[in-house]
């Protein structure tokens, strides 16, 4: 059994981040569809960084440590990014929210620095 990393649209419409990629590192994970407030994604244990993507646009990153066993819970929140946001659509951040246990009596996931994400070729 491996992990699990889970995305909460939070108080933002779904609609509003339809075709954002999900981006693991520089793994593709999937793209909002703009129907779902939650979505999972089924990844190996270990540190990661997450982020979504739309076009060179790319929202805030999270660091994260999920264990074997675990789903770490992230959700979406807007950030004040100015004209920025005026131009580009929008700017979001995900924020870690907690942890759910996928097997009994494991440690679980914690939010991390991305400075403590090794980089991989």
């Amino acid at each position: 059994m491996g992990a699990a990393v889970e995305i909460s649209t939070g108080t933002i419409a779904p609609e509003h981040v339809s075709g954002k990629h999900v981006m693991l590192g520089s793994t593709d994970l999937g793209v909002l569809d703009g129907t779902r407030s939650v979505v999972r994604f089924d990844i190996p244990a270990g540190r990661h960084i997450l982020y979504l993507k739309d076009g060179l646009t790319t929202s805030g990153a999270v660091g994260f440590l999920v264990q074997t066993g675990h789903c770490a819970q992230l959700v979406l929140k807007d950030v004040d990014a100015g004209m920025f946001a005026a131009l580009f659509g929008g700017w979001y951040a995900l924020k870690r929210t907690g942890d759910q246990h996928l097997e009994p009596g494991t440690p679980g996931a914690e939010e991390i620095s991305p400075d403590e994400v090794p980089v991989r070729a």
